[in-house]
């Protein structure tokens, strides 16, 4: 186009164009996120598993039509606060989720991985289905998105491992009225840009895992987290409260001590008994016992030339 000022109108237009197409997207996803939000209540709160079913029919159906949207993947979908949205550390991809209990005491989880594809720069949207009370032995299973281990997911970490990039998740399950579970698990992306879920990198055992799974007795709230400062994920001893009671789940507590896995050479090593407090620091030396006798205190004034920090 040799005329520069055509070149410049078209220019122009393009822009204009694409600006009010994100513009007119935002709008759009004000009103998906109003109507879902409106519906929620129908999700989570009916009083039979059959009205709650229906409405969250109509709930995935909704949300997956704003998700597939191009200026969805920025949106903040903020008052949805009945449902988990978790974005990786490496801003790649979001995770959507949520559960809905059933009368009989289990949960039924959804969701939907949405990820911008690095190859065509555009949005690619999963929906999971849970099919974790058909899966046996979870520990060895290799998943996908239509067959996933159902839970809310609650921290992603982002390891590497040679040239693979693996996000390891963090999760609860509310499997049943008699106990619940923790997860570790482990998402990674194939070659076409497909979610798999579970991959042997924890070195626990003779053989390694694609997954950690611990069961125990339900209400407990059993600490499974990431401590940043030290690379590791920290969690609870879960032993049965009787001999007698291994491998009955629901008699299975914490006992006080802590294990941990950290990564190394490109896998979760594990490390049994760990020390579950955060490391001193100098500032901790300050720290004065209020029951303490007060002969005995120090000075809580620093040496010359120190800061309180």
């Amino acid at each position: 186009m040799k005329n520069p000022a055509l070149r410049l109108y078209c220019l122009m237009s393009f822009l204009l164009i694409s600006f009010a197409g994100r513009a007119d997207d935002t709008a759009l996803l004000r009103r998906y996120e109003d109507s879902l939000r409106i519906l929620a209540p129908k999700v989570f709160h009916s009083k039979t598993d059959e009205l709650r079913k229906k409405a969250n029919e109509h709930y995935l159906s909704m949300l997956q039509d704003a998700l597939k949207l191009d200026n969805s993947f920025a949106y903040p979908f903020d008052s949805l606060s009945d449902i988990g949205r978790l974005k990786a550390p490496d801003g790649s991809f979001r995770i959507y989720q949520w559960n809905i209990p059933q009368s009989d005491g289990t949960q039924q989880y959804y969701g939907f991985i949405q990820r911008i594809n690095p190859v065509t720069k555009k949005t690619d949207l999963f929906k999971l289905t849970d099919k974790s009370a058909e899966i046996k032995n979870p520990e060895s299973q290799s998943l996908d998105y239509k067959k996933w281990f159902g839970c809310l997911y609650y921290k992603i970490i982002r390891n590497k491992s040679g040239k693979n990039i693996y996000y390891t998740l963090l999760g609860w399950d509310g499997h049943s009225s008699l106990t619940w579970k923790k997860i570790i698990d482990v998402l990674w992306f194939d070659k076409d840009g497909s979610p798999k879920f579970g991959e042997a990198l924890f070195m626990m055992g003779k053989l390694p895992k694609k997954r950690i799974v611990f069961e125990f007795r339900a209400e407990m709230i059993m600490a499974l987290k990431y401590d940043e400062a030290r690379g590791m994920i920290i969690f609870d001893n879960l032993a049965p409260e009787a001999a007698e009671g291994v491998g009955i789940y629901e008699s299975y507590v914490m006992d006080g001590s802590y294990n941990a896995f950290f990564f190394h050479k490109g896998k979760w090593q594990y490390a049994p008994e760990v020390d579950a407090l955060n490391p001193k620091r100098p500032i901790d030396k300050l720290y004065q016992d209020p029951k303490a006798d007060p002969e005995k205190k120090t000075t809580n004034i620093l040496p010359p030339g120190k800061k309180n920090k």
